[in-house]
């Protein structure tokens, strides 16, 4: 049997040189994301932040879009080198550079006990959530909470550490703060809608690739 084993510092420095300049390769993946991918070691401090200790990061461009993938290196049985492809960070270029935001997600609960049917949803992103609540008094039981937990539509829960930063009447914009479990599970949703919203856009991405 097999041990897993980290990389040494020379196994490092050698895919560190293999990836010390931005050069395009091709990355196996669904179908439309499986054009052509440029590596880059230059990451944005707040993807950086988000898609935390990836050995390498590769960079698709879908219109104006761009998905910042998490890529590690690890070793098979033979000793050959294993690239692993994570869950992309969707940042948005089409105003303000930020985190891509989900609007009126219809499939995405909030289940804090009382709070659950009294708050909805009105955008989320990797970086925080905009809570629209059913009267004040909501909106002051919704400030007295140091965590969220939403429900995704496959059945599995995330749990969000949040810090509120503004408040206009019964809407409050909340920064979120979780664990890299929680974090990779709200990216995954991310992701698997901003494909569905703009499929066409994927599609055309690919079809100028071939």
């Amino acid at each position: 049997m097999s041990k897993e084993r980290g990389l040494s510092s020379d196994e490092s420095d050698y895919f560190a040189e293999i990836f010390s300049h931005d050069e395009k390769i091709e990355v196996s993946g669904p179908r439309d994301i499986s054009h052509m991918l440029s590596v880059t070691s230059e990451v944005p401090q707040l993807i950086s932040t988000l898609l935390g200790k990836a050995s390498f990061t590769l960079l698709a461009e879908v219109g104006p879009y761009k998905l910042w993938f998490p890529l590690d290196i690890s070793l098979n049985e033979a000793g050959e080198p294993l690239p692993v492809l994570g869950i992309p960070e969707v940042e948005d270029h089409s105003g303000q550079q930020r985190s891509w935001r989900l609007m009126h997600p219809k499939d995405l609960q909030l289940n804090n006990g009382s709070l659950a049917g009294k708050v909805r949803i009105q955008s989320v992103s990797s970086t925080g959530l905009a809570l629209e609540c059913d009267r004040q008094s909501t909106a002051s039981l919704l400030m007295q909470q140091k965590q969220l937990h939403l429900s995704l539509p496959d059945g599995q829960d995330i749990h969000l550490n949040i810090e509120f930063v503004r408040q206009e009447h019964h809407l409050l914009a909340t920064r979120i703060h979780a664990n890299k479990t929680n974090r990779e599970r709200l990216r995954q949703y991310l992701f698997q809608n901003h494909r569905q919203y703009y499929q066409e856009l994927y599609r055309s991405t690919e079809t100028l690739d071939q």
